[in-house]
């Protein structure tokens, strides 16, 4: 039988239509059945024949469909009969379109046959077929079945997927990590994530070009997606870390860095597991990589915030000392101590006073650097978001030299009147908790919010009303000086106040009564130098009513 012989005839072997049909397998079904009954002898022989007359496509198709029609056993017994690159795409054909069972059947078969020889190349062949072309739902049945009677196999499978040049994503390996997991084969899953992740962490700076943090993100976001309650990566490398092993913590602090770094903005699962759970010491080394890598900073922040929110104050003060004697991160020490005294959630209140007593004792304890401990004290007294006045009092007197005193009163008293010009700022509070700085004799502290109100340090303009309001605010409180102080402030300054701002303080001034308004008004704005201005404010204090306190203005002594 000769291939212008075979079923059909020459017409029906010539034909080359069917070859572009949808379903290749059902044409070659009708066109290539004659491949079941002929002997292999003949058939090799014909395969040559197609090919010298040119009909190489068809050969390929005959020899698909041989691979298709024939029993696995059979393929096995007759794969030496063909040329070695004939039998290599026989076996690659039959792997990859029969069911994967048989797809394994025939890599075990063709295993026992080639383990007498020094090499089995059609079985390597089958496996990085599979491994590289089929479904990772397919690779991982293929991997059952090979586990149970092959197990080296098995893990060659998924070495071959799991390396470089397979052409898998890492979202195909987390899709078969997922996979093999689900069939019950958890040892080679551990390996298919340990070789690409160490494959990961191997590699050089800059060996697999731009899109090598593509795919350290993709990886970490594969498994996010895929099972962002499995937390597989955070498990795997929370097992690492605690190993014995000092050159695989080290392998895996390198990985972990990198898998961080990488990661795109938003939420970072790993980062978070990391900080919270992970133990200080491996906080701070991988803080210390991703500080030292140009494209991290905000990583290290990350990590560095979650880490803060431990409730556990023992750890935190060895989380302190170690942070500040690493070189790379010394210079951040203030950064972590703001952290950690905002609390867990800086929506919520920060840590109490009781709890930053007991760290500012842990890091004597523990022999950590005096500098930690004299940030710690500076670090709490300006941080004044969800503090009382009576709170501010106590952390300021925590503040051991009266320098540090000083410099500390004086930003929580900026802070304090930057906090009341934002949006929705509390002038209750405010005037509370100036109202306890000056009874404590925190002069430094009162002097600079009324500076910062009345003339802001920051792009913001002075608002004539919010300060207005508050001096009255301080004047019902009983702090009358202070609140003399900061009208004042605020009308001297000419070249930030407007004529409407002096009709607004006018009105809340006389409305106190303040007793001593016409000195306050003869003193500032009648004594600007810029006299257009001066005359400006007498017109608009004019039209608004206010007679009285223009002639004040006028009557000023210069």
């Amino acid at each position: 039988m000769t291939a212008i012989d075979g079923p059909g005839g020459a017409e029906g072997v010539r034909r080359t239509d069917h070859l572009f049909q949808l379903d290749l397998a059902e044409s070659l079904n009708e066109a290539y059945a004659w491949v079941a009954q002929m002997q292999v002898r003949q058939f090799v022989l014909i395969l040559s024949r197609m090919r010298e007359e040119h009909r190489e496509a068809m050969a390929m198709r005959a020899l698909h469909a041989f691979a298709l029609r024939r029993p696995v056993e059979e393929l096995v017994e007759l794969a030496h009969h063909f040329d070695p690159r004939d039998a290599v795409m026989l076996m690659a054909t039959a792997a990859l379109s029969r069911p994967v069972g048989e797809a394994a059947e025939l890599a075990l078969m063709q295993q026992e046959a080639e383990s007498g020889g020094e090499r089995a190349p059609i079985t390597a062949s089958i496996v990085h077929d599979v491994a590289c072309q089929r479904t990772a739902f397919d690779v991982a049945v293929f991997v059952r079945v090979l586990e149970r009677r092959q197990s080296a196999l098995a893990k060659r499978t998924v070495q071959v997927f799991a390396s470089p040049g397979s052409g898998r994503t890492n979202l195909d390996r987390a899709l078969l990590h997922t996979a093999l997991r689900d069939e019950g084969c958890e040892r080679e899953a551990d390996r298919l994530l340990g070789l690409t992740l160490r494959g990961l962490a191997d590699s050089p700076p800059g060996a697999a070009g731009a899109g090598d943090d593509e795919e350290m993100a993709d990886l970490a976001g594969a498994f996010q997606h895929l099972s962002p309650a499995g937390r597989v990566l955070e498990h795997w490398v929370e097992e690492r870390l605690n190993a014995s092993d000092a050159t695989e913590v080290e392998r895996t602090r390198r990985l972990v860095a990198k898998l961080i770094a990488r990661r795109g903005t938003g939420h970072d699962a790993l980062a978070e597991h990391i900080g919270r759970t992970t133990k200080p010491r491996h906080v701070v080394k991988l803080c210390a990589m991703l500080a030292k890598d140009e494209a991290a900073p905000a990583k290290c922040a990350l990590v560095r915030h979650y880490a803060a929110g431990h409730s556990n104050v023992q750890e935190l003060a060895v989380l302190v000392a170690s942070w500040y004697k690493e070189p790379a991160l010394t210079r951040t020490t203030r950064d972590l101590l703001a952290d950690i005294v905002a609390g867990p959630d800086p929506g919520a209140s920060p840590r109490s006073l009781e709890e930053l007593r007991q760290l500012g004792e842990w890091l004597r304890l523990d022999g950590a650097a005096p500098e930690c401990s004299r940030l710690l004290c500076h670090v709490a007294a300006v941080r004044i978001e969800g503090r009382s006045g009576a709170d501010l009092v106590t952390l300021l007197g925590r503040v051991e030299r009266s320098r540090d005193r000083t410099r500390a009163a004086d930003e929580a008293g900026r802070r304090l009147a930057m906090d009341v010009m934002g949006p929705g700022g509390n002038r209750d509070w405010f005037v509370e908790c100036l109202r306890a700085l000056h009874d404590a004799r925190y002069a430094v502290a009162v002097r600079a919010a009324c500076r910062e109100l009345s003339d802001p340090s920051h792009e913001l303009p002075v608002d004539a009303a919010l300060v207005a309001d508050v001096a009255g605010r301080l004047h019902r409180a009983g702090l009358h000086k202070v609140a003399w102080t900061l009208l004042e402030r605020l009308l001297e300054n000419e070249q930030l106040v407007t004529p409407a701002d002096v009709v607004e303080v006018v009105g809340r001034v006389l409305e106190l009564p303040l007793p001593d308004a016409e000195l306050l008004l003869r003193a500032t704005v009648g004594r600007w130098s810029d006299v257009g201005h001066r005359d400006d404010a007498v017109a608009e204090l004019r039209a608004a009513g206010r007679r009285e306190a223009a002639d004040w203005v006028i009557k000023s002594l210069r």
